[in-house]
């Protein structure tokens, strides 16, 4: 039995059954990333790198152009919609990256998400990344 959604859906995947182990990791994903989210690792610890003082935002944002992420196939506005409530008795995590989102911008809207980049800072790696995108 999995637990990871089919391709193309951002429905998050059942509840883990109690007696099922998690799965193991990869050695260089990031543990601040849940079990059920697909892998932001490396945009995650570049933003760490530079929220610690590591690295400069100018390094920051020449690692964040080099992956060449492209937007979000519905738009990287989507990115930061909030989403609704869940259902009573739903847990809801924001550092789970739906699966759809990987290989996208997503990866770096996430590193928002997990308290590495400020809103503004995240915007500006956006407007370089992305200078034609809809905002």
């Amino acid at each position: 039995m999995t637990t990871k959604p089919p391709p193309g859906s951002s429905r998050p995947p059942p509840p883990r059954p109690a007696d099922m182990p998690e799965p193991e990791r990869a050695s260089s994903r990031d543990p601040r990333i849940p079990p059920d989210s697909a892998d932001y690792s490396s945009v995650l610890a570049d933003a760490t790198l530079y929220k610690r003082g590591d690295i400069s935002f100018e390094e920051l944002q020449r690692r964040v152009l080099a992956r060449a992420l492209p937007p979000h196939g519905l738009g990287d506005a989507y990115l930061l919609m909030s989403p609704p409530p869940p259902p009573p008795g739903v847990h809801f995590d924001p550092r789970v990256m739906p699966s759809d989102w990987a290989g996208t911008w997503g990866e770096v809207a996430m590193t928002h998400f997990a308290g590495e980049l400020t809103r503004d800072e995240y915007d500006r790696l956006h407007r370089a990344a992305h200078p034609t995108c809809a905002r």
